[in-house]
């Protein structure tokens, strides 16, 4: 009955199950049946590079734009990633930083009012939801852009928060998986204001990106598939900057001694050079990891590891358990487990870290999405004390629901006093 297990473990525990598995076993490949299909999950990285190879199907979309993605539609997805990459690795990807930066800084100007002066409360999780994705979708479409719009806001959340309820619809009745009647809400009202903001010239003030995207969707798709795809790329856009935020100012605020040392290295005007924080994003998004990287085995085959060699059979689905890999003492030492900001200055294992992805499914945005969290952060820690409205921090517990994202937020979010530094009020970074 150990397929009844795995499948009320999925439930359970959501994208955590497949890492506690390869935590708790600690072998190269571990197999296991869910509903009757093969599940390889890769729990060391000694061997997690060999899925590499034609014999596996890169990327698995899970009919999270449209209850089933043809072909041509994955090509011009897959295609817009590539896309992405080349324009944020270019001049157009600097100014695109350069701008996010402007608006940040802007952004905490506004937010010195005589309201936070006094103190303000805030859930945290909440707060930073709104404001990173106010910055980045600002960023990313213009100030006309439909998340703004609270409502938009707001279901794009719903959406976000139920894409694992979309990958269940392969397997069970979709009147069976809690969750999806919320999730199709969610993505239809977004799809709706991206159609809208994509044909009412709103587009023009654009990033390159997003443009970008548009010509090529346009070309291979009918006109309301645009704003689907579209969709899809919000998941990337702002389910990781948010949460990967969020955590980084958990860690430096309930540190005071981090705190303490990151405020006095700290020169806005060079934040660049601050290398510490962009160590700290990377580092974050490896201690907190949650996401895992999904194969299809397109055909047998024998994958091996020193002596021993696995058996991969057709159809079988291969999952990367990111948690495993990122702490498997083997690798990353006695320090494994624990945060350490500066852990990404040195020397560290490239091949076993796949925050933001790695291989095929890396994020196309990495590069732009450490810079404005960076900003984000540094300027937080420099403008605001900040301190659980009950005077201690807790850690919360992640939430296993968000399959979109590498990093999960927090399933329940602490709520915080924000209070203006007075000795700062005055400053323009």
């Amino acid at each position: 009955m150990a397929f009844i297990d795995h499948a009320i473990g999925l439930w359970k525990r959501r994208v955590h199950y497949f890492s506690d598995i390869g935590i708790a076993r600690r072998e190269p490949v571990i197999e296991i049946t869910v509903l009757g299909t093969p599940v390889y999950i890769i729990g060391s990285a000694k061997i997690h590079t060999t899925p590499t190879a034609s014999h596996f199907l890169a990327l698995v979309f899970c009919n999270i734009p449209n209850h089933g993605i043809d072909s041509p539609g994955d090509s011009s997805l897959l295609e817009g990633v590539r896309t992405t990459k080349r324009i944020l690795n270019s001049k157009l990807g600097t100014d695109m930083n350069h701008k996010a930066a402007r608006l940040t800084s802007k952004r905490f100007r506004e937010l010195g009012t005589k309201e936070t002066s006094i103190g303000l409360e805030v859930d945290l999780f909440g707060w930073v939801k709104h404001e990173v994705m106010r910055l980045v979708s600002e960023s990313a479409y213009g100030p006309d852009n439909p998340f703004w719009d609270p409502e938009v806001e707001s279901a794009f959340w719903e959406f976000e928060g139920s894409t694992i309820a979309f990958c269940f619809t392969n397997f069970l009745p979709k009147w069976m998986v809690p969750g999806l009647v919320n999730g199709i809400h969610g993505r239809e009202v977004v799809v709706k204001a991206l159609d809208k903001y994509l044909h009412t010239g709103h587009l023009v003030q654009g990033s390159p990106v997003v443009n970008a995207h548009y010509l090529l969707f346009k070309a291979g798709l009918d006109e309301r598939d645009v704003a689907r795809f579209e969709a899809a790329n919000t998941l990337g856009t702002f389910g990781n900057t948010v949460p990967i935020a969020f955590w980084l100012l958990y860690h430096i605020y309930s540190n005071v001694e981090l705190l303490a040392d990151i405020r006095a290295m700290i020169d806005l005007q060079k934040l660049p050079t601050a290398t510490v924080f962009f160590s700290a994003v990377e580092e974050v998004s490896r201690h907190r990891a949650t996401g895992m990287g999904v194969r299809v085995v397109t055909e047998d085959t024998i994958v091996s590891e020193g002596s021993n060699s696995y058996h991969l059979k057709k159809n079988g689905w291969i999952v990367i358990a990111n948690r495993a890999l990122h702490t498997d003492r083997d690798v990353w030492g006695d320090t494994a487990e624990s945060f350490v900001p500066g852990r990404f200055l040195g020397k560290t294992p490239h091949i076993s870290f796949r925050g933001f992805g790695n291989g095929a499914s890396a994020c196309c945005g990495k590069n732009f999405a450490t810079y404005l969290i960076a900003t984000f952060v540094a300027l937080m820690v420099m403008r605001f004390d900040m301190e659980p409205v009950d005077g201690i921090w807790r850690e919360p517990e992640q939430d296993g629901r968000m399959l979109a994202a590498q990093v999960a937020g927090p399933v329940k979010s602490p709520m915080v006093k924000m209070v203006a530094r007075e000795d700062l009020s005055k400053v323009v970074w």
